[in-house]
């Protein structure tokens, strides 16, 4: 099987602007690139950024091209994977740029970084991994892997 070749997974986008602006503004961006990290893939589709009253929510439609090995008869294949992604980035420092917001307690939210950079990268990671099949097949009729006749008799 050939390697997938394409050039790096772009996914950062700088939302200082958007964070100034009124709830409700909007931003769309395409995205694609080659994923290199637990499952390498390649990514494409598009985001739209809204400003809400806390961070900006980042809706995403995406598709993903990934080899997997079949669980049948373990022959790699390509594999795509499409989904809709929803999540709420908050920012870590306040408009200003000074003063560190404190979430409530220690949680798995996405963040904007203190240069307001809002980085999809492990967001693409994560609706990836969740939406691989359990059990991958190279085709539905697979047959699995053939055993070879160690008598020759056929």
């Amino acid at each position: 099987m050939t390697r997938l070749t394409r050039d790096p997974l772009q996914a950062v986008v700088n939302v200082a602007q958007l964070l100034k602006e009124p709830v409700g503004s909007s931003r769309s961006r395409d995205i694609g690139g080659m994923m290199e990290e637990e499952v390498e893939g390649f990514v494409q589709g598009q985001a739209k950024l809204i400003r809400t009253s806390r961070g900006v929510l980042v809706q995403c439609r995406l598709t993903v091209e990934t080899e997997l090995a079949c669980s049948r008869c373990l022959e790699t294949f390509l594999c795509s994977i499409s989904f809709a992604v929803e999540e709420e980035f908050l920012p870590v420092l306040d408009l200003c740029g000074n003063v560190a917001i404190s979430l409530a307690e220690p949680t798995e939210e996405f963040t904007i970084d203190d240069k307001n950079i809002l980085d999809l990268s492990e967001l693409i990671r994560q609706y990836t991994l969740l939406n691989l099949p359990m059990k991958p097949l190279c085709r539905p009729e697979c047959s699995g892997i053939k055993e070879a006749n160690p008598h020759g008799v056929t």
